[in-house]
């Protein structure tokens, strides 16, 4: 009896030490991830051969081809796989934010006024969306500077300056639907 009761006692332990460990490798933290799922086959295809956006555009092994990315779009209004995980993010003031870009494109962290449409066209028709006013300012002609300073390449990471405590929005200014709320709590004295 006394064996069974150790016995018990040790394994809701190593289920309870599981049960810990699992909710601290699934928090965030201060993190947003940025994934995509983009088949670098057809992704990657020249537009005058295939029905891709050119060399370079996916870096990394996905498995949603172009054409059911467009499929997913034009029936969903977004595209499954392409996300940022969380969805919501709780900081104190003074605390930083990092991302991580975790798919095989690129993406943009942009912080917005209002959710919105992003910067390319092609995917503003597609969904009906008017682009954000954060894609006027231009770093170069037809490339918007939200690309250059806010732009996390894939396999990449970035920091976002210190947050003042409120409601921040952001989303990727070239896939619209890539979004995550930021809430930053003041400091209680």
């Amino acid at each position: 009896m006394k064996r069974t009761r150790i016995g018990l006692v040790a394994l809701a332990m190593v289920v309870l030490f599981g049960i810990v460990v699992a909710t601290a490798a699934s928090n965030h933290g201060n993190r947003v991830d940025l994934k995509d799922d983009c088949d670098p086959a057809t992704f990657n295809a020249d537009p005058p051969t295939g029905p891709g956006l050119g060399p370079g555009t996916c870096v990394r092994g996905g498995s949603t081809t172009f054409a059911n990315f467009i499929a997913q779009l034009q029936a969903n209004g977004s595209a499954k796989g392409w996300e940022f995980n969380p969805s919501g993010v709780d900081l104190d003031a003074g605390e930083t934010l990092t991302t991580r870009n975790q798919g095989g494109e690129f993406h943009t962290f942009t912080e917005v006024k209002q959710f919105g449409g992003g910067c390319v066209q092609l995917l503003n028709d597609l969904l009906g969306l008017t682009p954000v006013p954060e894609c006027i300012p231009q770093a170069a002609p037809g490339v918007p500077l939200v690309f250059a300073t806010t732009g996390v390449p894939a396999g990449g990471t970035s920091t976002v300056p210190t947050l003042a405590p409120g409601v921040h929005r952001f989303q990727c200014t070239i896939h619209p639907w890539m979004r995550t709320t930021v809430v930053v709590h003041a400091r209680s004295s």
